[in-house]
């Protein structure tokens, strides 16, 4: 029977692994968690255009809330707040409700026309709660019923006229949408 002589020795090898499996495990997570902001998205210019909608800061304030109440699931919104700035762009502080725990998401978002001027894409740029940026961890479909609700709406309203989007621009509490004919 082998029989440990130094058990001290084991414990004292055992607490150096488990320390250097943490502190190496810790340092990967940071660095594949530790992600830039994804670049702004490139705005068209509206040179010509034939209809301008303009998006109060409020009403996207309100439509977020709303769609907060509509969420069911595991993770669900508690509110939150946006903030518009220029170039197509905006931040946001989501409360999130995961469980027993409420962390707060703040990042920023980009608004651009799709490709086929059908809508208005709305893209994650950057999320984090504290210093720990969560953008990787978000998966690209997060923002899809959103996209598909704003579709909707610019299709349901604005497609049956021939109009396409053309351009996004926002300012401090305004964002802009410049819509043409098509062809």
């Amino acid at each position: 029977m082998n029989v440990v002589r130094r058990p001290w020795l084991m414990v004292l090898f055992g607490l150096l692994v488990g320390g250097f499996c943490g502190v190496a495990g810790g340092a990967i997570a940071l660095l594949l968690l530790d992600a830039a902001p994804a670049q702004p998205p490139a705005t068209r210019p509206a040179e010509a255009y034939d209809l301008e909608a303009v998006v109060e800061e409020a009403y996207i304030r309100r439509v977020m809330v709303q769609t907060a109440d509509e969420m069911v699931g595991a993770i669900s919104l508690t509110g939150g707040t946006i903030d518009l700035r220029p170039g197509g762009l905006a931040d946001f502080a989501v409360g999130l409700r995961v469980g027993p725990l409420t962390p707060v998401i703040e990042g920023s978002v980009g608004f651009r026309a799709t490709d086929d001027g059908a809508s208005v894409e709305v893209l994650l740029l950057d999320a984090r709660t504290g210093w720990l940026r969560l953008t990787r961890l978000i998966p690209d479909s997060v923002l899809d019923g959103v996209n598909a609700d704003i579709r909707r709406l610019l299709v349901d309203k604005f497609g049956s006229q021939g109009l396409r989007v053309l351009a996004v621009r926002s300012d401090d509490t305004t964002l802009r949408l410049y819509l043409g004919r098509e062809g």
